[in-house]
């Protein structure tokens, strides 16, 4: 791995999701304590960005009628809608407080899918940048991370998933994503290994 196209992306790090105020903390909070994600996204962001690579945040924004969703949405949208959570303008709908940051990340807008290609420039920012390895962490593991690890490993982009960096509704959910479907679309490593793996290459 070339530190130099290398980035860490960021998916729905939101303050709805990751702060404690947020309107859907709540219900991923137990995996995001049992897995300490906050502590170890700034862990990952920190150790990426002292050898080099970049960090890019995808926070998901809504409109305040959530009109990208249609007319009747179902599902997970359902429950962004039913909640009033993400919505554009709005501090839940910000980068979260309680990550760390830098005014040289940067930061994608207009992601309103479960995909953080499908409705933002994600693509053609890693392409311009000499992007072809991808860190992923964020929300959630089973909807957002995976989806977004999808398209990136058909786009032909080396997918690293880090497993304490991201969280969703509950531990069994957490755990089939990890284990069942992430191998097939990645290379899922903890917070630590990934570290390991960029300071060998800066070293080297």
């Amino acid at each position: 791995m070339n530190v130099i196209n290398t980035a860490v992306v960021l998916i729905d790090v939101d303050n709805d999701f990751l702060s404690d105020d947020g309107k859907l903390n709540g219900a991923i909070k137990s995996v995001l304590d049992s897995n300490q994600v906050i502590a170890n996204i700034n862990k990952l962001i920190n150790g990426a960005r002292s050898v080099g690579a970049k960090v890019i945040h995808v926070p998901i924004v809504f409109s305040t009628d959530y009109r990208e969703m249609g007319d009747n949405p179902y599902g997970i949208f359902k429950v962004v809608k039913d909640t009033g959570a993400f919505q554009r303008g709005s501090w839940g709908a910000n980068v979260a407080d309680n990550l760390d940051v830098d005014v040289n990340d940067i930061i994608i807008d207009n992601k309103s899918g479960t995909c953080a290609f499908a409705t933002t420039d994600l693509d053609e920012v890693l392409k311009q940048n000499g992007i072809t390895n991808i860190i992923l962490g964020g929300l959630l593991t089973n909807i957002c991370i995976e989806t977004t690890m999808r398209t990136a490993y058909d786009k032909g982009y080396k997918v690293f998933a880090i497993t304490d960096c991201c969280a969703t509704v509950s531990d069994e959910q957490q755990q089939a994503s990890i284990t069942n479907n992430w191998p097939m679309f990645s290379i899922p490593l903890t917070t630590d290994e990934l570290l390991n793996q960029l300071e060998s290459v800066a070293v080297a």
